[in-house]
């Protein structure tokens, strides 16, 4: 655990220093969202439409801005001491939290700027900011192994989207579907979805914290 956050406020303190990645993400996702919102020139998406719309701009921004813990250390070479120092769960597991945390903010700023540019009114905001925060839940957790696979080849960026969007597609329907109803104004009886989410996001957990170290020490 003191290794866990002594990575964690190690990480923290690099991404507040620098803000580069921050604002690239912050940078895609309100220019995709004022585009969009511009584009429709006033007029009402559909509910389906703009759930997707919504999940595809999230998807995106986690693909720019998750893949960076790892590379980062791969490209100061900063990789090596972490391997010396420190064992692959804390590794492992401080990227997670980070992670998880760094998308929970993009996700807040994405669907405020989403909602007000696209007016968009939610029957159930409950319901949505469940299905958000347990949608990216998913999403950080599925990225962390994947951003290690990703950083150790020479096309990071473009390898990491690859990769993840099989393993995400799952996540990314199901959010689509239960985020549509909040804009429909449908009653969401059902939990499935969220058990859905929370399983996805312990299995995938489960999995990366068994292969991580053969991906974190191999050469």
């Amino acid at each position: 655990m003191r290794d866990i956050m002594r990575l964690l406020r190690k990480d923290l303190m690099v991404e507040f220093r620098e803000r580069r990645s921050v604002f690239i993400v912050l940078s895609f996702a309100l220019t995709t969202t004022i585009s969009s919102g511009i584009a429709s020139a006033g007029t009402l998406l559909g509910a389906r439409e703009r759930a997707l719309l919504l999940w595809i701009i999230m998807f995106f921004s986690a693909m720019i801005g998750l893949a960076h813990s790892f590379t980062r250390e791969e490209e100061r070479g900063t990789s090596l001491f972490l391997r010396l120092t420190s064992t692959p769960s804390a590794v492992f597991f401080s990227k997670l939290i980070f992670n998880i945390f760094f998308f929970a903010l993009l996700e807040c700023i994405i669907s405020f700027a989403f909602i007000f540019f696209h007016e968009g009114d939610i029957s159930s905001p409950g319901m949505f900011i469940i299905i958000i925060a347990c949608g990216g839940l998913a999403i950080a957790s599925a990225s962390t192994a994947l951003s290690a696979i990703a950083a150790r080849s020479a096309m990071r960026g473009a390898l990491f989207a690859v990769i993840s969007f099989p393993v995400l597609l799952p996540v990314l329907i199901a959010a689509i579907r239960v985020t549509s109803m909040c804009f429909e104004r449908q009653n969401i009886a059902s939990s499935s979805e969220i058990i859905f989410f929370l399983a996805f996001s312990g299995a995938l957990v489960s999995i990366s914290y068994l292969i991580f170290p053969h991906i974190w020490n191999n050469e």
